[in-house]
């Protein structure tokens, strides 16, 4: 059996694990020579929060929310395709905002784009939750389709 790997997914919240997680996927795009994807999944409360008066989320509160977010996001990624500037490695990057599940929407994004290999960090920004494994990364490696790396 041969290791194929021609896409790489990783996962990014910002947090040192997420950035080591970063790293790793860099250097196996390097190696594999893979495009890589960076994902950043914007968990919205919105949905109460920016609602209308008939409880619906608008397309400009989500709009307003997701241009809050992308200063810091823009950062991350930045920092991520300045390891790969003098490569030839593809690089993508992605956000997406989940009124519902942060891992139904790492795996959903995951199979659509047929990832080879999703890697991301034991636990992300949103603290202890877990004692070995954060939430985000217990639900993706229990029901991800496809190979899954965490790295802490």
């Amino acid at each position: 059996m041969s290791l194929s790997i021609r896409k790489i997914l990783v996962t990014i919240d910002g947090s040192e694990n997420s950035k080591k997680a970063a790293d790793y996927a860099s250097s196996l795009a390097k190696k594999y020579n893979a495009q890589l994807i960076i994902l950043y999944v914007l968990y919205s409360e919105l949905g109460f929060a920016y609602s209308n008066l008939l409880g619906v989320t608008t397309p400009k509160a989500i709009d307003d929310a997701l241009e809050t977010q992308k200063k810091d996001v823009q950062k991350w990624f930045d920092e991520i395709r300045s390891k790969l500037k003098n490569t030839n490695i593809s690089v993508t990057d992605k956000i997406i905002i989940s009124v519902s599940s942060i891992v139904g929407e790492i795996i959903g994004f995951a199979d659509k784009e047929k990832v080879d290999l999703i890697i991301l960090g034991t636990r992300g920004r949103t603290g202890f939750k877990k004692l070995l494994l954060g939430s985000v990364a217990e639900g993706v490696v229990t029901h991800s389709s496809c190979p899954v790396m965490v790295v802490r």
